[in-house]
């Protein structure tokens, strides 16, 4: 059975990709008139929170030996995944605002 802190980091890991993608796709689609930036920008805040108290959880206990220490390795590697793709949404962001790729 997995560990619930390693799992729960993997499943938040997996979710901010997921909902990033997405915003990113609409935004990019539809232009800023159907997603606002600001919507874009707070679930960004919020992301960034709930990831860094996850990593910083889940870097402490396996500090501590509270689990298994690869699998916390594994799972803030995957974490960690999504800060380039994140530079990479905010540059597309920059260099095409306000256009729609219909």
């Amino acid at each position: 059975m997995k560990n619930n802190l390693n799992y729960t980091g993997q499943i938040v890991a997996l979710l901010s990709f997921v909902i990033g993608t997405c915003l990113i796709a609409f935004y990019l689609y539809l232009g800023e008139n159907y997603i606002s930036l600001g919507f874009a920008i707070s679930m960004v805040v919020i992301t960034i929170i709930v990831n860094s108290i996850l990593f910083i959880t889940i870097t402490i206990a396996a500090i501590f030996k509270r689990i298994n220490q690869n699998e916390a390795l594994k799972t803030c590697g995957l974490m960690l995944l999504n800060i380039p793709i994140s530079i990479l949404y905010f540059y597309m962001v920059i260099m095409f605002p306000n256009q729609n790729f219909l």
